[in-house]
């Protein structure tokens, strides 16, 4: 039994691990994760994927890339391609791949990013993540997190005194039969 809970915690504590770099450690290399919410940039970047933008200057942006932005709420944060940039303006026009009308064209978006709402250009796609990502920001997540982190060293100390109570049994039935023995 011990054992194996060796292996299950050594499991659970390199996903911990995993998880926290790629959700917060990553941000000590200048990325920031995003998950991917909307279908308008597959298959390149897919639903539930986690993004990992970096910051660019907005002069640095050339048609065909793409930038992860504000929308014009100031809250929702959305990712698609240049296709065309408005240096006088400092205004970029903006497509999703994916968004495309009944003959097959992509649409543009309907209206242009300002330089300052650009968040960066995305650097790395790890499909699936934005999903756990966005599960351990809701309240159940937490409470699982949590929960882990305590039951899983909780389990270790009663594990480690049941192993000793048995090895004390042991020795203490040697002992006695050694005794009775001789």
């Amino acid at each position: 039994m011990r054992r194996a809970w060796n292996i299950l915690s050594t499991v659970i504590l390199i996903a911990v691990v995993f998880l926290f770099i790629a959700f917060a450690g990553i941000r000590l290399v200048g990325l920031t994760p995003y998950m991917v919410a909307s279908a308008s940039m597959e298959p390149e970047y897919p639903v539930g994927s986690l993004i990992y933008v970096r910051e660019i200057s907005p002069q640095e942006i050339r048609e065909g890339d793409v930038i992860t932005f504000y929308l014009e709420d100031g809250q929702t944060v959305a990712t698609h391609q240049v296709y065309k940039v408005d240096r006088n303006e400092e205004l970029f026009y903006t497509q999703g791949i994916n968004n495309r009308d009944s003959e097959g064209n992509i649409l543009h978006d309907a209206s242009p990013v300002a330089y300052s709402s650009v968040l960066g250009c995305p650097a790395a796609v790890i499909p699936y993540l934005g999903y756990v990502n966005h599960f351990c920001a809701t309240a159940p997540g937490i409470y699982i997190l949590i929960g882990t982190a305590v039951l899983v060293p909780v389990i270790s100390i009663f594990i480690d005194r049941w192993n000793g109570k048995e090895v004390q049994d042991r020795k203490k039935e040697k002992s006695n039969k050694k005794k009775r023995g001789t």
